[in-house]
């Protein structure tokens, strides 16, 4: 009889126990608006040469914030384009496989000789989210073709 109401109280006392979570402001979140602001800190960080040390932003070698192609020395560098689905791949320039936070980070360390940011770094994450973001407008086709 003694277990049964010890039972009979923690059941209730976790019914009450939920009942007061729920009741509790949850603020609501909203996805699309995050990954929004996500991306546009990401595009702040894109053009911030205090990522580095040289000067230099992400947008020096990578025009028009990823939109058009640049030059790295006599490196040509492509536009950016729908370049999650691209990653993870192999970089010759590290001689391995790499994924889109790694390629960051080697551009941070690279020419712009910063410091890496962790895996966890939300700054990271933010430049990601930007740079997958990018998608080049398809070129209108030629008239009479």
């Amino acid at each position: 009889m003694k277990t049964l109401v010890i039972l009979v109280s923690v059941f209730f006392f976790s019914l009450a126990f939920a009942a007061a979570l729920a009741q509790q402001q949850m603020p609501e979140i909203n996805p699309k608006a995050e990954l929004l602001r996500s991306i546009e800190h990401g595009k702040l960080l894109f053009n911030d040469p205090k990522l580095g040390t040289t000067g230099k932003s992400c947008n020096d070698c990578h025009v028009e914030g990823g939109t058009k192609d640049g030059q790295m020395g006599k490196m040509t560098i492509k536009a950016f384009d729908n370049l999650a689905p691209k990653y993870p791949k192999y970089f010759m320039m590290s001689n391995r496989v790499v994924t889109l936070d790694q390629m960051v980070n080697w551009c941070i360390i690279t020419p712009m000789k910063g410091t890496v940011l962790a895996w966890d770094d939300q700054g990271l994450a933010d430049l990601v989210a930007y740079t997958a973001s990018i998608k080049v407008p398809a070129k209108a086709p030629e008239k009479g073709k």
